[in-house]
């Protein structure tokens, strides 16, 4: 299949690809004069090609395509400029100050005028702060170049362009004034303010609150005297006039050492200015830089004329302000904020979250508007104050709101609930879920409490555990929930409570995953032995060890005459006497850490040893742990025995056993192959429950 391109399209695609390859020497063979040449004819072809590679020769090329900026047709102009300006761009730090030159030979005397405005439009792309620009300035005093080399010199944003701009000044009419006082707005002119100050004396407002705006920027406290002045006296010109006198105010307060002087400046801008927006922005300076001593000002200005217009200036200023005292005068303020301010206010002091407001908040809850009422109790929310949680429990246990009310205020309080959880506030996430659960009617509500009480366990959930204990609600009752409730109502000083808890908590731990649960959740809290000993952990064990032992002989050796002992016994190894010695553990599942309490060794075996007293004759059951393998006797009958290489964990193994009323005697062989060493041991009931018994003292 044949395809015919035209043939201008040809040139273009065969000249893309080769714009693409090094300059080749069939390339180089083709002179700067030969593309100027094609960048002036009428061949589009020619063109593109000149437009390609005429960039690629740099300042050699620049200076050849000047004549054809004066081209009168349109097509060689634009095309003319755009190769100008790549060359501009792409030129190397070698070449840039040729092509510099370049440009600034465009604004010579003898240029066209399409030349000038050409190289007012392309000296910022190649100015330096050394460039000499007194061609510029020469245009700049000329009526029909001024505004390009205005906007030029604005432009370039040296310090030289500045000086320029400013020197101009005493030089040009007073229209024009204001046009360079406007370009110098964004302009360092620290400077060069000796040019400026002569025209705050000016005749002309205008030229004079350009000047006050121009100048504001530096901050300087002696201008106030004038900035008063201009505005105070200036009528079309009043906007420009007192916004140069706002910022120079702001640049005083910002640039430092004068905070009185700023905020008695804010204080007349206050006092004198007709314009709200202005007003506004005083109101705002004084919240950036004021301390509390502003407050009472600000407040004195809402209750004036128009006030209401300036309440958001005013809010943005208080919660910009920080510190005590600040805090202190807010409360002092509020009462003489208006109605229609006072909920946005008290939204203000929510987010504060700092207790000092909680007295001001809880007062509000009982306001006579509606509006108020409900952005007090937001405003409780939003503080993430625990402490706030009690000001929700007295109101709903009042129970003096309509539904609606009460509906919005359990809203409220499920969202303190949940800035408290994500605090890790857990205290008070759990109290405020504990009172949504007591008073919350919905179905989903309620879920979500209950799951907080669980992942939250407060002392005060003391009374929904045992409600749901006596309706028999096992599903709503997970072991961490009970455990964490009874721990924290132990730790509260409210013992005879926690021990009740307990002692109902402890039939129930019947499964190794409820008793895994409890630990877990023991664990978070202070060190608990007797929570172990009510699990049936032995937290007590005489330890004898460690002797030499392999793992391929099991249990097959005798170490000390085991399982016939006596705790006045000692063993030699590796000359070395061992001796029983009596240990105490206050881990929560009674761990007893061997590489910890007999050295770390690795082939090794050690023995524990302990009576305990039984109330009475029956089944029972021995749960073990263990790191590395263990074996057990109880009264010289072997019930356990396990080689095996593991890491510790809870319930390991299982073994029935009788015990006899009264005294008991268990004793355990412990093996260690290399790493951890450790073991715990536990006594229930053939159904898990927990046994009771007491360990005898030797």
């Amino acid at each position: 299949m044949r395809i015919n391109i035209p043939g201008q399209t040809a040139a273009l695609l065969i000249l893309c690809v080769c714009s693409a390859l090094p300059i080749t020497a069939q390339q180089q063979r083709v002179t700067v004069d030969m593309l100027v040449a094609d960048l002036a004819s009428a061949d589009d072809a020619r063109q593109v090609r000149a437009r390609q590679l005429l960039p690629l020769r740099g300042a050699a090329a620049a200076e050849k395509i000047v004549p054809l900026l004066n081209d009168e047709r349109d097509l060689v102009y634009f095309a003319a400029l755009r190769v100008l300006e790549d060359i501009i761009h792409e030129a190397n730090d070698s070449e840039k100050e040729s092509v510099a030159q370049t440009v600034f030979s465009l604004i010579a005397p003898d240029t066209s005028e399409r030349q000038k405005n050409v190289g007012l439009r392309l000296l910022p792309l190649v100015v330096q702060e050394k460039n000499d620009l007194s061609a510029v300035a020469v245009l700049l005093k000329d009526t029909h170049f001024r505004e390009p080399a205005r906007r030029s010199l604005e432009a370039m944003g040296t310090q030289n362009a500045i000086l320029v701009l400013c020197a101009a000044l005493s030089q040009v009419e007073e229209s024009f004034q204001i046009d360079i006082l406007h370009a110098l707005l964004a302009c360092d002119i620290a400077a060069h303010t000796q040019y400026l100050m002569p025209l705050l004396e000016t005749p002309n407002p205008a030229v004079q609150a350009a000047a006050l705006r121009t100048l504001a920027k530096t901050g300087t406290p002696s201008l106030l005297p004038h900035a008063h002045r201009i505005a105070a006296a200036s009528n079309e010109n009043a906007w420009e006039a007192w916004d140069g006198y706002l910022q120079l105010v702001d640049a005083i307060a910002l640039r430092g050492g004068h905070y009185e002087t700023a905020i008695a400046a804010y204080r007349r801008i206050l006092n004198t200015t007709p314009h709200l927006l202005i007003k506004s922005g005083a109101i705002s300076g004084m919240g950036r830089f004021g301390d509390a001593a502003v407050i009472p000002l600000i407040v004195e200005t809402l209750q004036g004329q128009e006030g209401d217009k300036m309440e958001a200036a005013a809010l943005e200023a208080f919660h910009t302000m920080t510190g005590h005292a600040v805090n202190r005068a807010l409360i002092e303020a509020f009462p003489s904020v208006s109605n229609t301010m006072k909920p946005a206010m008290i939204s203000l002091l929510g987010k504060k979250a700092n207790l000092i407001f909680l007295p001001l908040l809880q007062e509000n809850v009982r306001h006579e508007n509606p509006g108020i009422r409900n952005e007090s109790w937001a405003a409780l929310a939003q503080s993430g104050l625990p402490e706030a949680v009690a000001v929700f429990q007295q109101f709903l246990a009042e129970d003096r709101m309509d539904t609606k009310e009460r509906e919005d205020v359990i809203q409220h309080l499920y969202k303190i609930a949940l800035t408290l959880q994500e605090h890790a506030n857990n205290e008070g996430a759990g109290k405020a879920y504990l009172t949504l659960y007591r008073h919350t009617k919905d179905a989903e509500l309620r879920a979500a409490a209950l799951d907080g009480i669980r992942a939250f366990p407060v002392a005060e959930a003391y009374d929904v555990v045992l409600e749901l204990l006596e309706n028999n609600d096992l599903e709503n009752l997970p072991i961490n929930l009970m455990v964490g409730v009874a721990v924290n109502a132990l730790a509260a000083g409210r013992e005879e409570e926690g021990r009740k808890l307990m002692r109902e908590i402890m039939p129930r731990l019947t499964t190794t995953d409820a008793v895994r649960r409890a630990i877990d959740a023991m664990r978070t809290q202070k060190p608990n032995p007797e929570f172990a000993r009510a699990l049936g952990y032995i937290t007590q064990w005489y330890l004898a060890g460690p002797f030499h032992w392999n793992k391929g002989d099991a249990f097959e050796g005798v170490f000390i005459g085991e399982p016939q002992i006596s705790l006045t016994d000692s063993y030699s190894e590796d000359e070395k006497t061992l001796a029983w010695q009596l240990h105490t553990s206050n881990d929560t599942s009674a761990l007893f850490n061997l590489m910890g309490l007999l050295g770390p060794i690795d082939s090794a075996v050690a023995f524990a040893y302990i009576e305990i007293e039984a109330a009475e004759d029956g089944p029972a059951q021995i749960r073990v742990g263990s790191d590395d393998g263990i074996r057990a006797w109880v009264n010289n009958e072997e019930v356990l025995q396990i080689n095996i290489d593991r890491g510790y964990a809870i319930d390991q193994n299982i073994s029935d056993i009788t015990l006899k009323q009264g005294k008991n005697v268990i004793l355990m062989q412990i093996t260690q192959i290399a790493g951890g060493w450790a073991f715990a041991a536990r006594l229930t009931y053939p159904d898990g429950t927990p046994l009771e018994f007491t360990i005898v003292e030797q």
